[in-house]
Formats: C-alpha cells, structure tokens, sequence
C-alpha cells in the first residue's frame, strides 16, 4: 500500500508540473506596451484587456502600434511564442486590419544587439470572417480564417539552422489548431541572430484597435472549473487522498 501511496502523490505532482506549464512562456502586461511617440496608443480596458490603437499619422503606408520586449527567449533555445488576441467581428469594418509581428536580433562583434529580421502577419476582417495571411509565407495562401467571435492564440517558432532563420505561424482556439504554416526558410544571413527583440503591433488600420489578453481566458460557454486539466488534478487529488487515508487506518491498524 506505501508503493501505491506514493505512485499518488507523484500522480499529483505531476499533473501539477502539467497545470502550470500550460501557459504561453511570456505575459504581455498592459506595462510592458512600449506607446512611445508616433508608436500609437495603448488603453487598459480591465486587468486582463490591453488595447492597441494604430498612430493617427500614417508613416510609409502603415499606422503604427504599441512594441513590447518582455520576452528574453534566445534563438539558440528556440523561441516560441504566444500572445492571447480578441476577435470579435462587430468590433471592425469590412477590409478594417491589424498586423502583428516577432522581431529577432542580432549581434556583431564589438555592437549591441540591433534589428535583424521579422515574421509578420495580417488579420484583416473579409465579410464575415477574419482572413489569417503572411507574406513570408511561400504558399502565399491565407493561414486560417476565423468566422466566430473568441480569443485566439497567436503562436510564433523560430529556430536556427545552418545560419538561416526558420518561422513558423500557428492560431489555435483554446489548444485547438485552426491554421498553421509550415517552417519557413528566411531568406537572410543569419549567422549573427541571436535573441527576440519585440512583439509588434506594426499596423493597425482599424478604429477599434486590437486587444490583447494578458491570460487566456475560458472558451465562451466553458465553465473554468470543468475544464479537463482541473478534472483530472481533482481525481488526481481523490486517488492520493483516498490511498493515503488507507494507508494510514492500515498503520494505525
């Protein structure tokens, strides 16, 4: 019974390690959004809403937004990361648009770390649906279309191989994929790369903005505390409770 006690607990242990690992590897704050002058504004609509507002001036066809260089991911580890965006279809006009982008450094003897290269990628409301495109992205194709309102999980992968710089783009639905590209090979000297620079609000043209969660919220009609990860940290927790409870009646026994 003591092998069986201990199998529970380390079951628990582990779904625990696996709660908190579900999470993107950096959280967007409201106070990390970097507005700057001609960069745009940023609005704290609640403790997990930030929204991004494109520069009134437009500067070589673009209406800039909001940076943020919260993440300190390194190329050499693989840099893989999320941000959690609203999409709600009464929010933007037909043809309205935002673009996002995940910078990447570089770093030259004896100079500090300076801008190399980027993956952007567009969301721009077609009718009644947000249509997913990037222009890196060989198949020239969109990534996905998104018809229903939500919060959508952007996912950028950069890795490096023989000095080229790979990129891939995910949207995913609360863990479900709903479009994804492939690795895609930049076309740059990346002998130098070296670290992430900046997620990028390169381009708003949309009067709304864009909101970006700092945590992922429940899927709309999810109720949070039914969500599968917590169903099986409770039975997890029942299986140690119930086999320690009989461990110790067979000790005191």
């Amino acid at each position: 019974m003591k092998k069986f006690f201990v199998w529970g607990i380390c079951f628990v242990l582990l779904m625990f390690s696996f709660n908190s690992s579900v999470k993107a590897l950096t959280t967007w704050k409201y106070e990390d959004w970097q507005a700057i002058e001609n960069y745009g504004t940023k609005t704290q609509k609640s403790s997990n809403i930030t929204n991004l507002k494109g520069e009134t001036e437009e500067v070589d066809g673009m209406k800039k937004g909001p940076f943020n260089k919260a993440s300190k991911a390194k190329l050499s580890d693989g840099i893989n990361e999320e941000v959690y965006i609203g999409l709600n279809l009464a929010d933007y006009e037909n043809d309205e648009l935002f673009e996002m982008s995940v910078a990447i450094n570089k770093k030259e003897d004896n100079k500090e770390e300076e801008y190399l290269t980027e993956a952007v990628v567009m969301t721009q409301k077609s009718g009644d649906k947000f249509v997913l495109t990037a222009g890196w992205y060989k198949n020239k194709a969109p990534i996905a279309t998104i018809d229903e309102d939500g919060v959508y999980t952007y996912k950028w992968e950069f890795k490096k191989e023989n000095n080229k710089i790979k990129v891939k783009f995910t949207v995913l639905d609360h863990g479900e994929t709903l479009g994804t590209t492939d690795f895609v090979e930049l076309s740059i000297d990346a002998s130098n790369a070296t670290s992430f620079r900046y997620l990028w609000a390169c381009n708003i043209k949309a009067n709304y903005g864009v909101d970006i969660y700092t945590t992922l919220p429940p899927k709309k009609g999810e109720n949070p505390a039914t969500a599968d990860i917590n169903i099986f940290l409770y039975l997890g927790l029942a299986v140690a409770s119930s086999l320690g409870l009989l461990y110790i009646k067979k000790c005191n026994a």
